[in-house]
């Protein structure tokens, strides 16, 4: 037997490294175009945070600016509504008080309503006499300088709301219901002015 002896050199190994070095030098390029993409691509967004981050503390200074002028505005108008408030306030429990006493018995006083000078009452009456009277005795009490009658009607009282006819009820008698606007005196009232048992 003859033994082979192959002196040729082994070609398919090498092409089989060089396949490898050629395939593993493409993977390392497309690597590193991948990494300086995203680098660039991260760069890019870094400034663009880096100009809204500029942009939002600007805004948040403008708004703690707002805040603070705020503050201070309605710290101005917080002391101005007490100066106000205190210019225009005066006791009401007697007037009130003052108001009951000269009332009559079957009178209904609906509402009153303060404001910076006066009163303004709402009341129910059963006769017109008695709105006068009640009138006298406000225009002689010290506590009001003036009395003006802004409106007098007349209802029928425990008219059921559901009848539509036209009856009249001769058993039951009308009430007036009037408005009256009184003036405060305010030197009589901030003097103290009398209290009523």
């Amino acid at each position: 037997m003859v033994p082979e002896i192959n002196l040729l050199p082994q070609f398919e190994r090498r092409k089989s490294s060089n396949l490898i070095l050629i395939i593993s030098s493409i993977v390392i390029g497309l690597l590193i175009v991948f990494l300086c993409f995203q680098f660039f691509t991260l760069k890019k967004e870094i400034k663009g945070l880096e100009a809204e981050e500029t942009q939002l503390v600007l805004e948040r200074d403008v708004l703690s600016a707002e805040v603070t002028s705020e503050s201070t505005v309605q710290q101005g108008t917080h002391s101005t509504a007490v100066t106000f408030v205190e210019s225009v306030s005066y006791p009401v429990s007697p007037l009130i008080d003052e108001i009951y006493s000269l009332i009559e018995a079957n009178t209904y006083l609906r509402s009153y309503q303060f404001d910076e000078t006066g009163i303004l009452l709402s009341a129910d009456f059963e006769t017109m006499n008695e709105i006068s009277s009640f009138i006298e005795r406000l225009l002689n009490s010290a506590y009001f300088s003036d009395v003006k009658v802004e409106n007098v009607s007349s209802f029928e009282p425990f008219k059921e709301q559901d009848t539509e006819s036209d009856e009249i009820n001769f058993d039951v008698q009308w009430r007036y219901s009037a408005t009256i606007q009184l003036d405060i005196n305010e030197s009589y009232l901030s003097e103290g002015g009398t209290q009523h048992e």
